[in-house]
């Protein structure tokens, strides 16, 4: 399958592992830590799974989304998707002049997506991703 760049209307879901939620005194988790969106050494993008790419209601996509990252990584029920809109993760990253590349790659999941021309070496920008271009986030248990 060719890859493809999403349209800025569209969404990304990515992975976040437990230890990157942010939980509320009842433990139920209100958002993300910034270094969620944190490149790891050796990385040269960022990882997502496209969340249109599915069809059905958003919670039918997540669950798909869900069972697709799955065959490639880990996912727990403690862990966690942050949601993000492609054009709004884009212009945030404007702000801090990168033009990033939202691209539709799949591998062993279908709807794996590459957030390319990214750089994670500001404090700000990750910020700012966790709580306002990335900051639908919900609990995995709900969607496995």
């Amino acid at each position: 399958m060719a890859t493809k760049y999403l349209p800025d209307a569209d969404h990304v879901v990515r992975h976040i592992s437990s230890q990157l939620l942010e939980r509320d005194g009842d433990d139920q988790v209100i958002g993300c830590f910034p270094q969620a969106f944190e490149l790891r050494p050796g990385e040269k993008y960022l990882s997502a799974s496209w969340l249109e790419f599915f069809d059905g209601t958003r919670q039918e996509r997540l669950k798909q989304t869900a069972a697709a990252c799955g065959k490639v990584r880990e996912v727990r029920p403690r862990h966690g998707f942050a949601m993000g809109n492609v054009g709004v993760i884009k212009e945030a990253c404007a702000t801090f002049n990168q033009k990033l590349r939202i691209i539709h790659e799949p591998n062993e999941n279908p709807a794996y997506t590459a957030v390319r021309s990214y750089k994670s070496d500001e404090l700000e920008l990750l910020e700012l991703l966790a709580s306002e271009a990335w900051s639908d986030v919900v609990e995995a248990k709900a969607y496995l």
